[in-house]
């Protein structure tokens, strides 16, 4: 029996939980980030001025607290730091930003059975976009089904920039790529700039997709490769390795998500070029397959086997979430601010 499913990646940019003191005006959040140099710089102080300490939480309830690990402040043993362990935590709340709404937009229109995510917080932060803004208030309306499946393991970049996915079908098995190393620039680094997270899905005729979910390194300038082509390129070369492990004849296989680079690039070339993987952009016309702001380039990619070409039955960009003047935008797409992201999801449908 045939069976149909829909895969996606998208650089949804912007899924990240926001602290607390920044989400009212320009003169509230100044006043209380005031108040947290005061904090800061009292428990820096020789001996602790407790009252002043005391009054400053105050002010900052609901936005700052102290975790204390070691005796609390208000203990008479303790005098000052010396006899104190902690640190200020700023609370974080749901983002309530229109954009963030829009990325669940587009992920409810993209209905994909998988999607592949780039730029993600955590996996908490995930799951309570799932649970309390995608779940309610765009899926549910429409009678589509929630992810139950939903991973994240956190990458090399120390802005919490991680991939993840979010799946229907079972995940039978992942893998993390962090630990990967390779030579750049006479230093022993980590590969990847985040991780290349590979997930095995369970199809529902017994067989298995597995997944290379990517975010090369961005166009950035790094000392000695100003645009980081020599970095993204030992990355690509990397994921050609690990494609090269699979049989492309037979194993329904696909690489995922920002790479960061066009398909004439030279740092993707080891990867694109690999025979028997296929970019699903080609599917389109030439001036359809951009995925980054107005569509001129693509830089967000389904590359699939050969195995898994067989079954490609339709491939499509959801564009509404970016803001352009080019291509039909969301109403409640006004600005860049409020666009879903600068990327576009790129979608394809199976049967096999």
């Amino acid at each position: 029996m045939a069976q149909n499913f829909r895969l996606a990646t998208f650089n949804c940019e912007n899924l990240f939980d926001r602290p607390k003191i920044f989400a009212g005006t320009a003169v509230a959040t100044n006043k209380l980030l005031a108040y947290l140099k005061q904090l800061h710089a009292e428990l820096r102080k020789p001996v602790f001025d407790k009252s002043k300490i005391s009054a400053l939480l105050k002010k900052l309830k609901g936005y700052a607290t102290l975790n204390e690990v070691r005796s609390k402040y208000t203990s008479k043993s303790v005098r000052g730091p010396n006899d104190w362990l902690g640190w200020i935590e700023v609370t974080r709340g749901k983002n309530p930003e229109m954009a963030v709404k829009n990325t669940a937009r587009v992920i409810a229109d993209v209905d994909a059975d998988v999607i592949c995510l780039m730029e993600v917080e955590n996996r908490i932060t995930l799951q309570r976009f799932h649970d309390q803004l995608l779940v309610k208030e765009f899926l549910e309306p429409t009678n589509k089904r929630g992810y139950k499946y939903i991973h994240l393991i956190d990458g090399n970049d120390d802005r919490g920039i991680d991939v993840a996915v979010l799946s229907r079908l079972p995940v039978v098995w992942l893998r993390s790529n962090i630990e990967d190393t390779t030579t750049y620039q006479n230093r022993t680094v980590r590969t990847f700039s985040r991780d290349c997270l590979e997930v095995r899905l369970k199809l529902p005729a017994s067989n298995e997709l597995h997944l290379l979910i990517n975010h090369l390194k961005s166009k950035r300038p790094s000392d000695g490769d100003p645009l980081s082509n020599e970095r993204r390129k030992g990355q690509a070369s990397r994921l050609a390795e690990f494609v090269a492990r699979h049989n492309l004849q037979n194993e329904l296989l696909a690489v995922t998500g920002d790479l960061n680079d066009t398909p004439d690039s030279a740092a993707l070339a080891p990867l694109l070029s690999k025979p028997g993987l296929n970019n699903v952009n080609l599917e389109l016309p030439a001036d359809q397959r951009g995925t980054y702001s107005t569509g001129n380039q693509q830089l967000d990619y389904l590359m699939v086997s050969d195995a898994l070409k067989a079954g490609l039955k339709k491939v499509f960009i959801e564009r509404r979430g970016v803001y352009s003047k080019k291509w039909p935008i969301y109403d409640t797409v006004t600005s860049k601010k409020t666009a879903a992201s600068d990327h576009s999801a790129v979608v394809a449908d199976f049967q096999l």
